[in-house]
């Protein structure tokens, strides 16, 4: 990145930060998306991610209850908010060994101080813990008085954009957490989305993908919206196809301090626009 700030410094004059990205903008475009090699590392990256990667569990036995049960993976998707990602996906397995099974029927007519009780006796805990019974509340709710207790027709034969506004009738669930859903079901449970559905699957972004977004020189400003926009411009066809391989390089490589940047696969086509 500093040898092209100093090419701009003596074609322009000072150049700022944001006058960099607003250049870095205006070459990819001209050039199309095709060309920028960050983009095209990053899908061709995203495409050697095992789908047992994307939902990192604390137990062995907690991936294969997600796998096997979608209420398990319906239930810990609608959680997915300010916790470790590890953690989010094993609460279905503790729960499931507290009670004995996970019937959404249960869930759907226990009272919010029961559910409460149950969150609150688990080894590890989601980060909105008061919140945590209603959202669990309203998935059963919906899928018992809607989906005759079968999680799964939320989203069987139905548009990604039908799924998401499904799920983000639920308390606590917005655009963020309904992306992901939708991405997560195309790998998970190879859920059928067409070409019209990818370009309206936009990217999950998190702090993993918004750091990674920005070190690419992406963004410009470190910001949910912003990481939105450029993966909608960067990548039209399937924005979302961009979320995995980012968020996978900003947990093992790209970390917020130290990032491990000399074996980080987009080494040699990142700016490491580090702050």
């Amino acid at each position: 990145m500093g040898e092209e700030l100093s090419e701009l410094a003596k074609k322009y004059g000072k150049v700022t930060r944001e006058e960099y990205f607003k250049q870095i903008r205006k070459k990819f475009k001209r050039e199309g998306t095709s060309k920028d090699p960050r983009v095209r590392r990053l899908l061709e990256f995203g495409e050697k991610i095992r789908t047992e990667d994307l939902v990192p569990v604390l137990e062995k036995d907690a991936a294969l209850l997600i796998k096997e049960d979608p209420f398990a993976f319906a239930l810990a998707a609608v959680l997915d908010r300010g916790t470790r990602a590890e953690i989010v996906w094993t609460i279905p397995y503790y729960i499931k060994k507290q009670l004995g099974n996970l019937n959404p029927y249960f869930f759907a007519e226990a009272s919010i101080e029961e559910l409460e009780k149950i969150f609150r006796n688990l080894p590890v805990k989601p980060r909105y813990i008061s919140d945590a019974p209603r959202t669990v509340k309203e998935l059963a709710r919906i899928v018992v008085d809607e989906y005759g207790g079968k999680v799964q027709k939320i989203w069987e034969k139905r548009r990604a954009r039908q799924v998401r506004a499904t799920f983000e009738r639920i308390y606590g669930v917005g655009p963020g957490i309904s992306s992901m859903i939708v991405l997560l079901l195309e790998r998970w449970f190879k859920v059928h989305f067409d070409d019209i559905d990818h370009k309206a699957m936009d990217v999950k972004p998190d702090t993993h993908v918004i750091r990674v977004f920005y070190r690419l020189g992406f963004i410009s400003q470190p910001d949910q919206e912003s990481a939105v926009r450029a993966a909608r411009r960067l990548n039209p066809e399937y924005p979302g196809a961009l979320d995995a391989p980012a968020w996978e390089i900003g947990r093992k490589w790209c970390t917020p301090s130290s990032p491990r940047c000399y074996n980080c696969p987009l080494n040699d086509v990142c700016p490491k626009n580090i702050i």
